[in-house]
C-alpha cells in the first residue's frame, strides 16, 4: 500500500490546484464510500485506510481533513440508506474526469487504498473498481497499484 500511497502524493503535488477544488474532494470522498460499502457495512479497516489517505494529504495541505472525513461519512450514510441512487450521484461526480491523463487514475488509486485496506479485495469491490475503470476511461494502471 505504501507503493500506492507515494503515488498518490506525487500525483497530487503535481496537481495541487485541481485536487484544492471542493469538487475533486467530494469525487475522492464518494468513490471511497462507494467502495467502502458495496461489500455490507464500512469496516474499520476501510476507516483507518481512509485516515491514512487523509493525514497524507493533509501534510500536503491540499484540503481538511475533517471536511473529507464529513463528506466520507455522508456519502457512506447516503449509499447504506439508498445505495443505487447515491451511486449516481457518485457517478455524476466523478465525470468531470472522465478521460483526465492524470486526476481519473488518481480518483482510482485513491479507491485502491479503501479496497486493499482489509488485504481482500472482494468480488464485489473488484466489480466497483472495473466499472470505475470503464467509467474514468482507464484501461490500467501501473502494476504496483492494480488488484
Amino acid at each position: 500500500m505504501s507503493n500506492i500511497i507515494q503515488s498518490i502524493k506525487a500525483m497530487i503535488a503535481k496537481h495541487q490546484q485541481q485536487v484544492r477544488q471542493k469538487n475533486f474532494l467530494e469525487a475522492a470522498m464518494g468513490v471511497c464510500a462507494l467502495l467502502a460499502v458495496v461489500d455490507g457495512d464500512i469496516a474499520f479497516a476501510e476507516l483507518m485506510a481512509r485516515d491514512y489517505i487523509l493525514d497524507n494529504f493533509q501534510q500536503l495541505q491540499v484540503f481538511d481533513a475533517n471536511e473529507a472525513a464529513e463528506i466520507f461519512r455522508i456519502k457512506g450514510e447516503a449509499l447504506q440508506n439508498n445505495y443505487q441512487q447515491e451511486k449516481t450521484a457518485i457517478i455524476k461526480l466523478i465525470t468531470p474526469y472522465v478521460g483526465d491523463k492524470e486526476l481519473a487514475p488518481l480518483l482510482l488509486q485513491i479507491c485502491l487504498v479503501i479496497a486493499q485496506a482489509d488485504r481482500e479485495l472482494k468480488p464485489a469491490e473488484q466489480e466497483i473498481i472495473n466499472e470505475l475503470k470503464q467509467i474514468l476511461q482507464i484501461d490500467d494502471l501501473d502494476n504496483n497499484t492494480n488488484p
